[in-house]
């Protein structure tokens, strides 16, 4: 594993500690708005999740088998762990967008990283609350559509 996906995987295992001191939105665009232009574009959650999947891609075979995903799971949830409430429940949405479920197309308990970047343009859809093509600190503030 080199040095960025290992920064990167800290990032997703970050204690609540962490959290405190940041809005869901806050940590979602200081990690994902790759350029600080405040607006993360499709092609940066693109750029980063890839860098995410070989992060956890722990034996580098290009898949996420299902000890590699629980490991992702885990992380996923120790960050969702640092929030409460209405917080909470954002930042449960935004790491539903990475679940094996939301990235098995195929159903067949691996994921690879053509699945895992095919599930990006969904997921980048439910961040963008105003269906303007870029997600700024605004989108999280909206309310989800229902």
């Amino acid at each position: 594993m080199t040095k960025a996906p290992i920064l990167i995987a800290a990032l997703f295992t970050a204690l609540p500690f962490a959290a405190q001191a940041e809005t869901p939105g806050e940590q979602f665009m200081s990690t994902w708005d790759l350029d600080g232009d405040g607006t993360a574009t499709l092609a940066e959650l693109e750029q980063m999740r890839s860098d995410v999947f070989a992060s956890f891609d722990a034996n580098e075979d290009g898949k996420l088998d299902a000890e590699e995903h629980a490991v992702f799971d885990e992380a996923r949830a120790n960050d969702v762990a640092g929030y409460e409430g209405q917080q909470r429940a954002q930042m449960q949405k935004m790491a539903d967008g990475m679940t094996m479920a939301a990235t098995d197309a195929d159903g067949d308990k691996l994921v690879t990283l053509a699945e895992f970047q095919t599930s990006t343009a969904k997921w980048f859809a439910q961040l963008d609350k105003n269906g303007d093509g870029g997600i700024t600190i605004d989108d999280f503030a909206r309310k989800p559509a229902q």
